[in-house]
């Protein structure tokens, strides 16, 4: 089969499309629309990114008991479906038998913990309290056998049974979870978005890529290869014609930081402008990202109910309103929701 060129027009559709920003899920369904994985960094982005997606979402959607709060990747808290969690625990466990031994001693370092204090295993205890190394615990989560609730502040730990799955199935199915979110995509860019299991946020390790190489080759029969802006990539071979066909998304959402859309390495293909991008990915806090009928257009932030949006671009009457009633939506504690309007200077 020839190669399938794609364009970047293709691309960016076929991710809204896939992640449901082309159109809200009906109420109630927010497991469907966190089967990526929904990163939860303050304030609550994983409430505003199910609000991108599902109609009538609560304040409180974080807690649904559909979901489990834990480690995941790129060493961010998240919010998964609660039937996933060894995909997005074990789906991590490295290889390596060294390091999966490292893995294993952090986890039994945590069980001494809760041992030795007579705590009972389902009682939840700041890392503090416990005495463990933070990054410690954060490593034995990928055993499945810790869960967490960050609460915005602090991050509470408590013991449970881990998967009972293998961790192989488990790796190969967070790739396909990776590839339905994001389209073609390389092993590199993959092991960026599903490592940092070691805390090494941003970079890479040589086994993580090993890891992300070895898990492509076993996906190789559900694999197609096209070719995007003259490097080739791979896209599961059940989405190459949607792909092929995807069109453009006319909507207007406001997705936070850490929004799965946004969850990428490939940050020039969403963003060709680099000044664009450093305002959206500063090396400081991140802001949200303003999605206009298919292309990201500006920036926001917000304090309590105080939405401001920096626009790269002239917005069109339609498009505030569009953005006013986004905001008014959203589902947070605020008596009063305003949006406030600047200019970037950005120039698209």
């Amino acid at each position: 089969m020839a190669i399938a060129s794609i364009t970047r027009e293709n691309v960016l559709a076929f991710r809204q499309r896939a992640t449901f920003l082309h159109r809200r899920l009906p109420p109630g369904r927010l497991v469907e629309a966190a089967f990526a994985g929904l990163q939860d960094s303050a304030p609550r982005s994983a409430v505003l990114a199910l609000h991108a997606r599902v109609k009538d979402v609560s304040p409180s959607a974080w807690k649904d008991p559909r979901f489990a709060q834990l480690w995941g990747p790129r060493g961010a808290v998240y919010v998964v479906p609660r039937h996933d969690v060894a995909v997005f625990t074990l789906g991590r466990f490295p290889r390596d038998p060294v390091l999966g031994a490292s893995v294993r001693a952090a986890a039994e370092k945590a069980k001494r913990a809760f041992r030795i204090r007579k705590i009972r295993p389902d009682r939840a205890l700041s890392d503090r309290a416990l005495g463990v190394n933070f990054r410690e615990l954060r490593i034995a989560s990928i055993t499945g056998s810790l869960r967490i609730e960050w609460d915005g502040a602090t991050t509470s730990w408590w013991l449970v049974d881990p998967p009972t799955e293998a961790p192989e199935p488990a790796r190969l199915e967070l790739a396909r979870r990776f590839l339905r979110s994001v389209g073609p995509s390389t092993p590199e860019e993959f092991a960026w978005w599903s490592g940092g299991w070691a805390g090494s946020f941003g970079a890479t390790t040589r086994g993580e890529l090993s890891d992300a190489q070895q898990t492509f080759r076993s996906l190789e029969t559900e694999l197609t290869e096209v070719e995007l802006g003259g490097r080739n990539r791979w896209a599961l071979r059940a989405d190459r014609s949607t792909l092929e066909r995807a069109g453009p998304v006319e909507t207007v959402r406001l997705l936070p930081a850490g929004d799965p859309y946004l969850a990428s390495p490939d940050r020039a293909l969403l963003v060709p402008e680099p000044r664009a991008r450093s305002e959206l990915w500063p090396k400081s806090v991140w802001p949200g990202a303003l999605l206009v009928n298919g292309e990201l257009v500006g920036t926001w932030r917000r304090q309590v109910g105080r939405v401001t949006v920096r626009m790269w671009r002239p917005l069109e009457t339609d498009v505030k309103e569009a953005v006013e009633e986004e905001v008014s939506g959203m589902p947070i504690q605020s008596a009063r929701k305003e949006v406030r309007w600047s200019n970037s200077d950005v120039p698209l």
